[in-house]
């Protein structure tokens, strides 16, 4: 089976370079794919000298805007699908690492279960799996505390499964891997989105294609969680949450298709879970 490797990175040019030169020698990847996000800085060159670690694998594409995650990750799989043709293709921010063995495992479990679409492992630090949310989980998403406490139970469950690939509502989209039938059948991620939710979209397209997402319970990465989106908020969780807002609006409007109730509870959750952050960044700073 054919793999490729997507990174999407935005001035993260030292990070992707990192990620690369630790990576680039996996015989459990055929091709890796550096998508520029329309960086402003010297990442570009920093993605040429990755490139040249090795030529013929690795290669630099650039997307004429920043559109976010969503937009910028289809950039690089479409390149991919057309340039590459892998049979599965992996995702990763810049701000993982994960060993080869994990590669190989998520390739042979996707191949030897056709029913799953997307699979991963877990993550080292913190959560990566919760289930597909509906309205009152979406609310509860919005939650740093109560949100937490929901994917640490998840984690425990799967940590103690005798099973090695349990079914998993989403994913985090720092590392995952997906077929290329399955990328094709979704249309790849939901454009309509800048940053957050997009793996939630994924997941509940992937649902409707009659596909699941799975979590291999045994194998493991590393995620500086949202390193990258640090450096554009300098740490803020108040600072960024709009893109929450603005993400989970969508995913109500298409995919959970609230009434004008719903809509009206949802956005006095955001006032609250608003408040709660910038208490969070206040208490970060004392």
């Amino acid at each position: 089976m054919k793999t490729t490797l997507i990174i999407l990175t935005y001035n993260d040019g030292e990070r992707t370079f990192e990620l690369v030169s630790k990576i680039y020698g996996y015989r459990a990847l055929d091709s890796i794919v550096l998508v520029d996000n329309a960086s402003t800085d010297d990442t570009g060159d920093l993605l040429e000298k990755a490139r040249l670690l090795s030529p013929e694998k690795i290669h630099v594409i650039s997307s004429p805007e920043n559109g976010g995650y969503a937009k910028g990750n289809n950039f690089g799989a479409v390149y991919a699908l057309k340039n590459l043709h892998p049979d599965i293709i992996f995702f990763a921010n810049p701000d993982t690492f994960f060993p080869e063995e994990t590669v190989y495992a998520m390739t042979q479990s996707l191949c030897e279960n056709p029913e799953y679409g997307v699979i991963a492992p877990l993550v080292n630090q913190g959560y990566n799996v919760w289930p597909v949310p509906g309205f009152f989980g979406l609310l509860e998403s919005l939650f740093l505390i109560a949100f937490n406490i929901h994917k640490r139970e998840v984690k425990k469950r799967l940590l103690a499964s005798p099973l090695y690939l349990e079914d998993a509502g989403v994913v985090e989209g720092s590392f995952f891997a997906i077929t290329s039938d399955a990328y094709k059948k979704v249309k790849g991620f939901d454009e309509r989105t800048f940053i957050y939710a997009e793996e939630i979209m994924l997941a509940k397209r992937l649902q409707k294609a009659g596909l699941k997402v799975g979590v291999l319970t045994g194998h493991f990465y590393d995620h500086l969680h949202s390193a990258s989106i640090k450096k554009i908020s300098g740490g803020s969780k108040a600072a960024v949450f709009h893109h929450f807002r603005d993400s989970f609006r969508i995913y109500n409007k298409y995919y959970l298709h609230t009434n004008a109730l719903q809509d009206l509870i949802f956005e006095a959750a955001y006032r609250l879970a608003f408040l709660e952050r910038k208490l969070y960044d206040l208490i970060k700073r004392i």
